[in-house]
Order: C-alpha cells, then structure tokens, then sequence
C-alpha cells in the first residue's frame, strides 16, 4: 500500500510541474515583444509611374470619344471612353519608368478581368506590354531597370465589330488598370 502511495505522490508531483512548466510557457508566448529601433534603406527609393499615356489615333477610330482624358496614379491608370457602335475603338499608348533607385521587375497587369465582366460586357480592355524595339507583344515579366528603365504597354478599348448584341443602357465604359511591380531579385 505504501509503494501505491509514493507511486500516486510521484505522479501528482509530476503533474504539477507539468502543469507549472505549461502554464509558464504560454505566458512567455503570449507576451508582446516590443523592439525599438531604426532601420535606414539610406538613399534607396522606389519611384514607379507612368510617364505618358497617349492616345494612338492611327488605331483609334475617329468615332470613338475620350469620356475624360486618362489619368493616372503610381502604376494604376484609369480610363474613361464613349464607344456609339460595334467596330469602335479607342486605342492608348502607355510609357512607364522607373525613375526610383532600385531595380524592377514587371509582374503582372491586373484589373482586366474585372472590367470585361462589368457593363456593358461588350466593350472590352485588353493591355498589351510591348518590346521597346520593334512593338511587337512580350509575354511574362520583365526588368524595368532603376533611373533609366522604360517599359511599353498598349491598352485597347474596343467594342468588337462581330458583336451582334447592342446594350440599352450607356455605351461609355470607365475602367482602371494595375501595373504590378516587385523589386528585381539579383
């Protein structure tokens, strides 16, 4: 009976350290670290943004009209346009540069989805980047190096001439686009 006894006392003394060492690591986790301090990125800056837009009016066509002129806010451009008829389009030619410290990486154009799913469905976006050489469609991403970098993007606004079905409501269509950049990994 004797060695139940100091084998029960054994196990309860356990339990209570257990128990003690728990309750002392949960109050360590959930205390709220503090850290005072300064960080400097010294004279790095990032600075991307658009350096023109500019309407394309060799493939704009003269029956499409500019709501308001475009305008633009860090690496987002908005875009305000009246399209009358199937076969309109309104066609813009955009600049960005990198006039920040730190080099660039182009990621993605985001935004265009949601703009071809708004009304009215039938005037679309689509945004083209463009190699700096010839013009031509660059898929992916690509470098916009620090101070000196330019990249190339062709937005089109267009009400498709094959589109057979013609809205009720306004044939103007307001949309927003995202240039996403991240920081260029060496």
């Amino acid at each position: 009976m004797r060695n139940e006894t100091k084998r029960n006392g054994i196990i309860i003394g356990a339990l209570l350290v257990t128990i003690a060492l728990m309750t002392i690591g949960y109050a360590a986790l959930a205390t709220q670290l503090t850290i005072n301090g300064t960080a400097s990125t010294g004279d790095a800056s990032w600075d991307i943004s658009f350096l023109s837009i500019t309407k394309n009016t060799a493939l704009s066509t003269t029956d499409a009209v500019e709501v308001e002129e475009p305008t633009a806010s860090g690496t987002a451009a908005t875009f305000n346009v009246k399209l009358p008829a199937p076969g309109s389009k309104m066609v813009y030619d955009l600049v960005v540069q990198n006039t920040g410290t730190i080099d660039a990486t182009f990621n993605e154009i985001s935004g265009v989805d949601e703009l071809n799913k708004a009304a009215p469905i039938q005037i679309t976006y689509k945004v083209d980047r463009l190699d700096s050489e010839n013009g031509s469609v660059v898929q992916g991403t690509g470098d916009l190096l620090n101070t000196t970098g330019k990249n190339y993007f062709r937005v089109t606004i267009e009400w498709p001439a094959e589109s057979t079905e013609v809205p009720t409501e306004t044939t103007s269509k307001t949309g927003t686009i995202y240039l996403n950049y991240e920081q260029k990994v060496s």
